[in-house]
């Protein structure tokens, strides 16, 4: 399909990385700042849709939002048809290394690949409910914004990931994992060497590669590299921009991670507004969570899911980690 006005994607030879992968070059990320802001997020054909709801929230509850890029990492013709009739920025993800489609590794590649000072990025199983240009702000003080999972990294870092970021297991005691879903870098100084270094490590797969359920891949590398470097990470309201039970979860809610689970009719609509002006829209919770399992959630809160394995029966069924791309 032509791209027309969308940015073509590089040849694998100008991506920076020999061919096994281990070898690391600078991909001149700093020198070649097209923009000041950016907002970047990839998709699947399986997010494909929820993408498109991305696009549209942005649109309707972000007005004059900065620069918006999608990574393709196998999105279907009919959204790049969509994508391409609203003149959306793509790029696709090249096979920079032989693991680059499991552990997220694309994501941290992005990270890297995004020609801008100041970078935000949301997941695209995300919708926003209101502006956020706080976070920019914060990148301006910071250089940094981050937002806990509630998870320790005791749970989600390996220890392979902590060896690879040259700090022992009990590192990772009494820390918090920082979401990958909504982070915000400015790349440059300390910060932009951080970026740099996430990537570099998770080129070699055991550091980015989970061998527990829990394993967090590209969290638990962020996650080390700014507690190393700064010891106390101010992190942001974690429900507020990161809520994920439904878009009514907290009052004053910026961000809801329906994870597809938002409902029909709020996704088509937002699709619908990739572009196309109209008010700003709060989509409605979701159907398919019980109010019973949400209830269940708020009132266990993070062992929630060890204690529903353990009414299930499942303690001792072993949990595969999920490794990247969605393919359904």
């Amino acid at each position: 399909m032509e791209r027309g006005v969308f940015y073509k994607p590089r040849p694998e030879t100008e991506t920076g990385w020999t061919d096994n992968c281990l070898e690391f070059k600078d991909i001149n990320m700093a020198d070649t700042f097209l923009e000041e802001k950016m907002i970047i997020t990839a998709a699947s054909a399986s997010f494909g849709l929820s993408l498109l709801a991305l696009l549209g929230s942005l649109n309707l509850n972000w007005p004059n939002h900065p620069p918006v890029r999608v990574y393709d990492i196998g999105l279907d013709e009919e959204t790049l048809k969509v994508l391409q009739k609203n003149n959306v920025d793509v790029v696709k993800v090249p096979s920079f290394c032989e693991h680059w489609r499991k552990h997220f590794t694309w994501k941290v590649w992005c990270w890297n690949d995004v020609p801008a000072r100041k970078v935000l990025w949301i997941d695209s199983g995300v919708v926003i409910l209101q502006p956020v240009n706080e976070v920019f702000d914060a990148l301006d003080a910071l250089g940094y914004f981050v937002v806990p999972t509630n998870h320790l990294l005791t749970e989600n870092a390996s220890v392979n990931a902590c060896e690879g970021c040259g700090v022992a297991p009990d590192f990772r005691v009494g820390k918090m994992t920082l979401a990958g879903t909504f982070i915000g870098f400015r790349k440059e100084g300390i910060i932009g060497d951080i970026v740099k270094e996430a990537l570099k490590l998770a080129l070699i797969e055991k550091n980015i590669a989970s061998t527990e359920k829990m394993h967090r891949h590209d969290q638990a590398l962020i996650s080390l590299l700014l507690y190393k470097k700064f010891q106390q990470v101010v992190m942001a309201d974690g429900t507020v921009y990161c809520g994920w039970l439904s878009p009514q979860q907290v009052p004053g809610q910026k961000v809801w991670v329906h994870r597809r689970d938002i409902n029909p009719e709020d996704r088509d609509y937002f699709a619908a507004h990739i572009t196309s002006s109209g008010p700003s829209y709060l989509p409605s919770p979701p159907v398919k969570s019980s109010s019973f399992r949400t209830q269940w959630r708020k009132i266990f809160g993070t062992p929630e899911r060890f204690i529903r394995r353990m009414v299930r029966g499942q303690m001792n069924v072993p949990e595969t980690p999920y490794d990247g791309i969605r393919n359904r």
